[in-house]
Order: C-alpha cells, then sequence, then structure tokens
C-alpha cells in the first residue's frame, strides 16, 4: 500500500494485519514509524466499509456463486431493488428487509439478512479507550525528534478519567520535565537496571507531576529500541487470550438471529422463496476484538462450531453461511 495515494476500498487483510498486529506479534518487526503510518492509514478507512452490505454480499458472492445451488442472475441491496425496478415496496418494515434481494437463474427469489460476529461491548470499550489515548495524544502536541541521550522511546499507560482540557499545557509542561529528569538520572542506575524503567502513580513515582498522576497509570522508558518520531505513545493492546470470548459471541449471534421474530413472516411478506442468514468477521471485529484464532483453531474449527451451536435447526432462515469478510482472507462455509 503506497503511502502517497491511499485507497481506502482497496485495503487488504495484509494491511490491517500488520496495523493491528499487537494480537498476532507480527508488528514486532515492522519499524515503529510505520506501525504509527499503518494505523493512521486505517483511521481513514470510512465507515460505509465496515458495514456497507453490498461489499460484502458481492465479496460472498465470488467465493461462493452457487450459495443457492445455482448462479445468481440478479440481486441488490433491498432499498434499490426496488427503486431500480421501479417495483412498489411491501409495507413497512419490510420495506427493508431482507438486506440482500437476489434473483437466480431459474427464477427463484431469495432474501439474504447479513449479520456481524462482533462484541459491540468490546468494540465500545477499545473505542473508548481509542479516544482517550488521541486526547491525551493532542494535549502532548508536536513531539518533535527524540533528543534524549538514554531514552529510547516512552510508552504511557491513561487512566479512564476524562481529560480537561485546562490541562493540557501542564500535562505536556510535566511529562516533558519528567522525561527530561528520567533522562538525566539514567547513567546512575546500576548496569542490570537499564533497560528499563517505570515510573508508577500508584507507587508514588508520578508524585511531583500531579497532572500526569491525574490521567497516567505509568509511564513506562525503554532504551531499545530507538525512535526518532513518534516516540511517545500508548503500548498496543494485547495479552494473553483464549478464543472462547467470540465464540461464546458467535454462539449468542446464532442463537438470537434465526429465532429472531421479525423474520417470522419475511417470506410471505416480501414474497422470497427462501432466506438465509449470512453471519460476517469482518474489519471491526478484526481490530477491535479478541480474535477466534488460535494454535490449532481457525475458521474452519469455528464452523464447526456454529454447526454444533445450531445443532441442525436454521430458525426462520432456511440456509445459514459463516462468512469471513477479511479482503485476501476470505472463507465462508454453510454452517445449517
Amino acid at each position: 500500500m503506497s503511502s502517497h495515494q491511499f485507497d481506502p476500498t482497496k485495503i487488504t487483510v495484509a494491511d490491517i494485519f500488520r496495523a493491528k498486529e499487537e494480537r498476532r506479534r507480527r508488528l514486532a518487526k515492522l519499524p515503529f514509524e510505520e506501525k504509527i503510518e499503518i494505523l493512521k492509514r486505517l483511521k481513514a478507512v470510512p465507515a460505509a466499509i465496515e458495514k456497507n452490505e453490498q461489499l460484502i454480499f458481492d465479496s460472498f458472492l465470488k467465493l461462493c456463486p452457487d450459495f443457492a445451488d445455482e448462479p445468481i442472475n440478479d440481486w441488490d441491496v433491498v432499498e434499490e431493488w426496488y427503486a431500480k425496478r421501479a417495483l412498489q415496496p411491501p409495507a413497512k418494515p419490510f420495506d427493508e428487509r431482507p438486506d440482500i434481494i437476489a434473483a437466480t437463474i431459474s427464477g427463484k427469489k431469495i432474501g439474504i439478512e447479513l449479520k456481524s460476529w462482533v462484541n459491540r461491548e468490546q468494540i465500545a470499550e477499545a473505542r473508548k479507550e481509542e479516544r482517550s489515548r488521541e486526547i491525551i495524544l493532542n494535549a502532548i502536541g508536536e513531539q518533535g525528534r527524540n533528543n534524549t541521550r538514554h531514552l529510547g522511546h516512552v510508552w504511557l499507560a491513561a487512566k479512564q478519567v476524562k481529560f480537561d482540557q485546562s490541562d493540557a499545557s501542564q500535562f505536556r509542561r510535566q511529562l516533558f520535565s519528567l522525561i527530561e529528569q528520567v533522562d538525566r538520572e539514567w547513567p546512575q542506575k546500576p548496569d542490570w537496571d537499564r533497560d528499563s524503567d517505570f515510573r508508577n502513580d500508584r507507587r508514588g513515582d508520578l508524585a511531583n507531576f500531579p497532572v500526569l498522576a491525574k490521567y497516567l497509570d505509568q509511564v513506562a522508558f525503554q532504551t531499545h529500541p530507538r525512535f526518532d518520531s513518534n516516540w511517545i505513545h500508548f503500548p498496543n493492546r494485547g495479552g494473553a487470550y483464549s478464543p472462547n470470548d467470540m465464540l461464546g459471541t458467535l454462539s449468542h449471534a446464532l442463537t438470537v438471529h434465526k429465532s429472531d421474530e421479525r423474520y417470522k413472516d419475511l417470506k410471505e411478506r416480501v414474497v422470497l422463496d427462501e432466506v438465509y442468514l449470512l453471519v460476517h468477521y469482518d474489519f471491526k471485529a478484526f481490530a477491535y476484538n479478541t480474535p477466534f484464532e488460535a494454535p490449532n483453531f481457525g475458521f474452519k474449527e469455528a464452523a464447526k462450531f456454529a454447526k454444533v451451536t445450531l445443532s441442525g435447526e436454521g430458525g426462520y432462515f432456511d440456509r445459514i453461511f459463516l462468512f469471513h469478510f477479511l479482503w485476501g482472507e476470505e472463507k465462508a462455509e454453510r454452517i445449517f
């Protein structure tokens, strides 16, 4: 992906893997400046790419052209299906259901409802943390070149408190004062203790910097690697995880969606021959949720888990599919 021209419609899973690799540890080999640039580019991806039904279904259809046991002759998102063909839509709320309407080569009319496999609570929490970090970085402002003699980079750990903008100038002043102090005192540290230094609010290390203590749990100073720009930042979210969290989310989503009363009379109301459910794992889930991948466990195993969860019962849907919608790594499987 060129650094000179960014086209969000052509972002691939490789780009996202590089940007969000705190969970897979692939970012470790990238220069820090490149990580920051990738993250900035990802923020430019419009929300439409994350939730656009047309993009999702088009990708699914290319991967599984015979998902209905015969080729699809015509299809559209529900709003355009009626408008483009000058058709009278059904009464509300069925004029907006399902997400996709398709016609097979034999004339069979199929409705496809799209649902995300995401943990919305995790997404909300991650985005809240992201906003908090951005506010603090804005308060710091231009970092300039890393002119310290002994420090490679500085990591910040933020508290979950609202930042008062009137503290911004003092926050910046105290942070650089702390950095100057740590850098100055670094040669006094014993050799065995020179790789890192952690200043904690709870231990009182930040007692002389009250504005920092107000918003930060910890400031970590590392000698390696050395970053000349963007050298004051936040560590990537990560840590140990289990795929059980996202499998629980998937199980809940399948159980709830298949029995959703909104789809009980959908075929009759919209005049459809069949109604399918397409549950997709997308960019929001990849960027913000706990991964479902683990050693010896991936999409194939998740699909098997989904089949067991459904126990051969599709509720109000004639077929249910699981779709891994990350460009470059698309996978799909019928689970009912």
